[in-house]
């Protein structure tokens, strides 16, 4: 065969193959085409969780995260593929606190000629918060109302502080520490035990945040009060011809606490003063005698008090039986004229002023014959003095008179 021809043969038999190859692999293009599928919500593993743990950080958000995976490959792999063999991953290794991305890493478990093309999101963004320790007091707070009756004490508790643990963030917003305490209708000292509650500022409850102990003893003394008058008790009297005109007591009544049977007093005095101070000062405070059970209730409350004397003056009259206004002496009945002679010696007591101007007629003095009949009577004289003027003797009282018949 010569050369020439030789050429020939195997160029068109290079020509038969390439057909049969191009054949082919339109066939194949056409029966298993390249396809692609998205896969959504595929969850997010998060993997080195420990390495968070070896520096005291939580994850505050996201919980969980998910991702949208694309992958593509033949029509005759991607019948056999599913999303049981996307693996989605984070790792949280090397991060600090606060917001941070983190990559996330897609790998396919089937080993396939099937690609992953795309994902979103790509990252994930975390928030990390630090493990913090936080020591806050105990609020005791109470809802209700008492008895009227009756006071609280003050409050006590066996445990005064907590001890919160969790992220920094939360144990940051817990604003106040709180038991509370029904108190409603009480009337004996209440000892309870109560659940905390951790509160913020709009007074919601925290959670994520660990606390101990978790409930507190507490003991609230319940008081009756009874409010009563206050007494002066003078430790001396005035000094001679002088008089106490009147007694200003401020607060002239007073609140007091303690146990029921404070409920049977009906008046407080002070502890004895001595009426010399009292003339010589103005609002004097004054300390209350109170009983071994019974306090202020309102322990700040003061007492003052003031005097006001005046020195006494006296004026004598004489009075006869015409000069007395007889009263309710029966129509049938009169004094024996014997008596009509007799003469009564009054003193009168006042101030200067009031004595001054003092007459025989202001007394009005009087005797009353009321209910007595005919006979011999002991009877005592009786006066309608003016505001500011005492009676102080009457001689003779009471006077002996003899009740006749017309």
């Amino acid at each position: 065969m010569s050369k020439e021809k030789s050429d020939l043969t195997l160029k068109i038999f290079s020509v038969i193959i390439a057909i049969v190859l191009w054949s082919y692999v339109t066939s194949e293009s056409e029966v298993n085409p390249d396809i692609s599928k998205e896969y959504r919500n595929i969850p997010v593993t998060y993997t080195n969780k420990t390495a968070l743990d070896r520096q005291d950080l939580v994850i505050i958000e996201p919980e969980e995260a998910t991702v949208s995976v694309k992958v593509t490959g033949k029509k005759s792999d991607m019948a056999k593929f599913s999303r049981e063999f996307i693996k989605a991953e984070v790792d949280l290794s090397g991060y600090s606190e606060g917001q941070v991305k983190v990559p996330i890493n897609i790998s396919l478990d089937q080993s396939s000629n099937i690609k992953i093309v795309g994902r979103e999101p790509e990252n994930v963004l975390f928030t990390f918060d630090k493990i913090i320790t936080k020591t806050q007091s105990v609020t005791v707070k109470t809802k209700g109302s008492l008895d009227p009756n009756y006071v609280l004490g003050d409050i006590s508790t066996k445990t005064q502080s907590v001890l919160l643990k969790g992220p920094r963030s939360l144990v940051n917003k817990v604003a106040d520490v709180v038991a509370v305490v029904d108190i409603s209708g009480g009337k004996e000292d209440i000892n309870v035990t109560e659940p905390i509650k951790l509160i913020d500022d709009e007074k919601n409850d925290v959670r994520g945040v660990e606390y101990e102990p978790s409930v507190v003893n507490v003991s609230i003394p319940v008081f009756r009060i009874v409010t009563v008058p206050i007494e002066l008790n003078l430790q001396t009297e005035p000094p001679e011809n002088y008089e106490i005109t009147s007694i200003t007591i401020n607060p002239n009544k007073i609140t007091l606490k303690g146990g029921n049977d404070i409920a049977n007093l009906t008046f407080i005095q002070t502890k004895p003063v001595d009426i010399n101070y009292l003339m010589e000062n103005v609002d004097v405070p004054v300390e209350l005698d109170l009983p071994e059970n019974a306090s202020l209730l309102n322990p700040n409350e003061k007492v003052t008090i003031s005097l006001k004397i005046e020195e006494n003056f006296t004026k004598a009259f004489e009075y006869t039986l015409d000069e007395v206004d007889i009263r309710n002496l029966d129509s049938g009945l009169t004094i024996d004229k014997d008596d009509h002679s007799k003469t009564i010696q009054v003193l009168a007591k006042g101030s200067k002023e009031a004595i001054e101007n003092l007459t025989k007629e202001d007394l009005m003095p009087y005797l009353d014959f009321n209910m007595l009949d005919e006979g011999t009577h002991r009877i005592n004289l009786g006066f309608t003095a003016p505001i500011g003027i005492t009676v102080k003797e009457i001689l003779p009282q009471p006077i002996e008179l003899k009740i006749i018949n017309h």
